[in-house]
């Protein structure tokens, strides 16, 4: 076909042929905006573009351009547009761009052009359609999608589709995050393979259940999951049965890792049954030391009685020995239930390596060597020298432990270590040729109530650990199975030894003449083993155990001295303290089985008052009794 006849096949554009048969006006209110444009003018418009546009006809035709009414970042769009037009390109062509209204706002509008000829006169029609309210709804599913896409991809959550045989149709791009694996290695494959074996079949079970109710509730299981490096992490999901849903067809399940949070569920669940049960400990070890507080005075019975026999002497030492064990465990009982507080000075650490071997020695089974390794040069540290002494002694006793039965090397010592480690921490170490400990082992040694021995109390390498920490110091162990095992204490170093203190072990020649002695204790075994200890020496003795009754024997008895146990069965020590320190300035030696010393604190910031723990022996007694009257003296 030739140019020519395609031309006069086009059809051409009569709008006076409007008029002429009645169409004019059907046109001009059509509903859709209609336009002609001639050399981009615009040629003829209905009242519909008009309107749409917030003009009227005759202000549109008066127009310039045609890019008048559109947007200043798309009028270069149109004018190409246009001039592919007057170059010959008669294509229908349809577009989007935006039209600008006389008062400013915009529309997204679509435009279809077409060509026509009048009169031998090329001109562009065509429609313009108002698409901003699609155009909106579509950039709202957008943002919405795009807002659904974050979530899914940052969200701690997994999001995952399980079809009806729970293979993976949809993971969400978290899933990299929470088990490492991309989503694309999991889609198709089995969610039970991730599950742990000993969880597998109730997880399969619960989904079974969930797909078969199609309009039940969510479930819920928490089972164990494979990272994909092999760690099992606790997750829990919550299913949601949307196999009939048009766009989903599938079980929606919600995961999370809850491993932390289950971790810490159960340290709180130990740290209560710890507390309550240090609670109890703490009445238990009072108890215990009240009977280890009345066997004691019968020792003494016995050393004296027994002088010229040496059965009763070992028997004596023997008890003695049961008694100074007995006091080690409620130390570590009590200060598990109520860790004391720690109160640092100077310590030599000489000296304590000395002090810790004289008392470590005794202990020691046959065929177990004490090797000791002290520095040669002096070093201090900044420690509550008791609370010290105990780490070291339960860390030696830990290690004969080890050894018993076999004998070995027990060694303590201080290593040099580097010279910046020198400056900052001591370095103590205690190592024994025992049977080492399992690997398995390792991570719990120094857990509360963990052991391996079969008469062990579980405690005290927990309390090494509590005091070590509150030192601000570390402890680590290295051991294997076999080989023995080697503890590593640091502990604070200072550059500066103690002040030089008073002796306190300095006593008189002999006791005051007529020392009488106020002894306020309930317990009666206790009461009277002290009461003949004290009145073997020559000390008067008077015996109360209520502390209703103190007051009246303060005021009949005139005591020199009283002793205070702090747990009457009518009132509290402290109390009676304070009422008989009103009637008189008497010296008193408060006593205890629980570990109180800081609640006394301010009772013994009086230079006549002292502390002792039960159990204590006769002689720890005497000695603070001494110790009372000098300072009462020296005042």
């Amino acid at each position: 076909m030739d140019t020519s006849s395609s031309e006069r096949q086009r059809p051409t554009f009569h709008p006076s042929g409007y008029s002429q048969c009645g169409l004019e006006a059907l046109v001009d209110e059509s509903t859709v905006a209609l336009y002609a444009v001639e050399n981009d003018r615009f040629f003829w418009v209905n009242a519909t573009f008009a309107e749409s546009l917030g003009y009227t006809k005759e202000e549109i035709l008066a127009l310039d351009s045609v890019t008048d009414v559109i947007v200043e970042e798309q009028q270069e769009f149109v004018r190409e547009m246009i001039r592919r037009r007057d170059a010959g390109d008669d294509r229908d062509v349809r577009y989007r761009t935006k039209a600008r209204c006389r008062n400013g706002s915009i529309l997204e509008v679509e435009v279809h052009a077409s060509v026509a000829y009048l009169g031998g006169r090329r001109i562009l029609t065509g429609a313009v359609v108002d698409v901003t309210p699609q155009v909106y709804a579509n950039r709202l599913v957008q943002e919405r999608e795009e807002y659904f896409r974050a979530l899914t991809e940052n969200v701690s959550d997994v999001i995952a589709i399980l079809d009806s045989n729970a293979r993976i149709s949809y993971v969400s791009p978290s899933i990299e995050r929470v088990l490492h694996y991309s989503a694309e290695e999991l889609i198709g494959t089995s969610h039970f393979a991730l599950v742990h074996p000993e969880d597998r079949d109730r997880v399969m079970a619960t989904f079974e259940r969930l797909v078969a109710e199609e309009s039940g509730p969510a479930s819920t299981a928490s089972y164990r999951c494979r990272r994909k490096d092999g760690v099992w992490r606790i997750h829990e999901s919550v299913g949601t049965n949307l196999l009939s849903h048009p766009q989903i067809r599938g079980v929606v399940l919600s995961t999370r890792d809850v491993t932390e949070r289950e971790n810490l569920e159960r340290e709180l669940e130990q740290l209560r049954r710890l507390t309550s049960l240090g609670r109890l400990a703490a009445q238990v070890a009072h108890e215990f030391n009240n009977v280890l507080m009345g066997i004691g005075p019968v020792v003494e019975v016995l050393r004296q009685q027994g002088a010229r026999n040496p059965q009763l002497l070992r028997f004596a030492d023997l008890i003695s020995a049961s008694i100074s064990r007995g006091k080690r465990i409620t130390t570590d009982i009590l200060r598990f239930g109520r860790p004391s507080q720690t109160t640092l000075h100077p310590v030599n650490v000489q000296e304590l390596i000395g002090q810790i071997t004289e008392e470590v020695g005794p202990m020691l089974a046959e065929g177990i060597v004490l090797d000791v390794n002290a520095p040669e040069t002096p070093m201090y540290v900044s420690a509550d020298l008791p609370q010290l002494s105990q780490v070291m002694i339960n860390l030696a006793l830990n290690a004969r432990d080890a050894m018993n039965g076999k004998g070995g090397i027990l060694t303590i010592g201080v290593l040099p270590g580097s010279s910046d480690l020198r400056q900052r921490f001591v370095h103590f170490t205690v190592t024994d040729t025992g049977h080492g400990i399992a690997a398995e082992d390792l991570p719990h040694i120094f857990e509360p109530l963990f052991t391996t021995k079969k008469s062990g109390t579980g405690l005290g390498l927990s309390v090494v650990f509590q005091i070590v920490a509150a030192h601000g110091g570390h402890i680590s162990v290295e051991s294997k199975p076999g080989d023995g095992s080697t503890f590593h204490l640091f502990i604070p170093a200072i550059d500066h030894g103690p002040r030089k203190q008073p002796d306190d072990h300095h006593e008189p020649a002999s006791l005051p003449q007529n020392l009488r002695v106020l002894l306020v204790e309930d317990d009666e075994a206790v009461a009277c083993g002290l009461q003949w200890s004290l009145e073997a020496q020559g000390i008067d003795v008077h015996l109360v155990g209520k502390g209703a009754d103190v007051s009246r024997a303060v005021a009949g008895f005139r005591p020199d001295v009283i002793v205070l146990d702090l747990n009457l069965p009518d009132e509290d020590g402290r109390s009676v303290y304070r009422r008989i320190g009103a009637e008189s300035q008497l010296p008193v030696i408060f006593s205890t089985g629980h570990a109180l010393e800081r609640e006394i604190e301010t009772l013994l910031d009086n230079p006549r008052a002292a502390f002792l723990m039960k159990p204590y022996s006769p002689h720890d007694l005497v000695r603070t009794i001494h110790q009372l009257l000098d300072s009462k003296e020296s005042a």
